[in-house]
């Protein structure tokens, strides 16, 4: 018996899937754009971080919020002044 048609069936079959699945989550993730009570990303400019906030030490981020000392400049940061505009839409 011949078996050859089984490793291009298995690759059909896992493209299909791919396929599907990607479509799938593009459904989803179009949706979740769409819907305005949908928390945003710490990533994005207007999510709760304001960026990637995230990244910067947490003295540093302490000094930002109290205008402090910035220990990789040397300069001190302004008092509660915030390094992103909010986006409006």
């Amino acid at each position: 018996m011949d078996y050859a048609w089984i490793v291009p069936m298995l690759a059909l079959g896992t493209l299909l899937s791919v396929a599907v699945f990607a479509l799938v989550s593009k459904a989803k993730i179009e949706e979740r754009r769409h819907d305005p009570n949908a928390p945003k990303s710490t990533l994005a400019k207007d999510g709760p971080q304001g960026g990637v906030a995230f990244l910067v030490p947490l003295a540093d981020r302490v000094a930002m919020n109290r205008g402090g000392y910035n220990s990789q400049t040397g300069n001190l940061y302004p008092v509660n002044k915030p390094d992103v505009a909010p986006v409006l839409e």
